[in-house]
């Protein structure tokens, strides 16, 4: 992870959020400006855990918007701080769609939004 700036699985372009499983040692990224965050395996396989590989963004619960952060659990079930659309996302394990677990999809005070 980390072959220089784009698109491809180990290429990032404004890579932030890092966490590390303790019991599988995987590494999760979350890759802003590509839409999705990516995982490494301790033998070096890369794989998308939330958004789609493709980078393409968007607002419906298959796709991320600036994901910021995320943490994972060792079954490799992700939640993301998808920031671009003001909520939570969990992911199973090689889910195509996420849920919202947190926010409401906008921006605000409430106590179902994010500011």
């Amino acid at each position: 992870m980390g072959n220089g700036s784009g698109t491809g699985p180990n290429q990032f372009q404004f890579p932030e959020g890092l966490f590390i499983e303790p019991k599988t040692q995987i590494l999760y990224v979350t890759d802003v400006s590509n839409n999705r965050v990516q995982k490494r395996y301790p033998n070096g396989e890369i794989k998308t855990a939330a958004g789609q590989a493709n980078c393409e963004g968007g607002s419906t619960p298959d796709k991320l918007s600036g994901p910021r952060d995320v943490v994972a659990d060792e079954h490799e079930n992700v939640y993301v701080v998808d920031e671009g659309n003001q909520r939570v996302q969990f992911w199973e394990k090689d889910a195509k769609i996420g849920k919202m677990v947190a926010g409401d999809g906008t921006p605000g005070s409430s106590s179902s939004e994010f500011s």
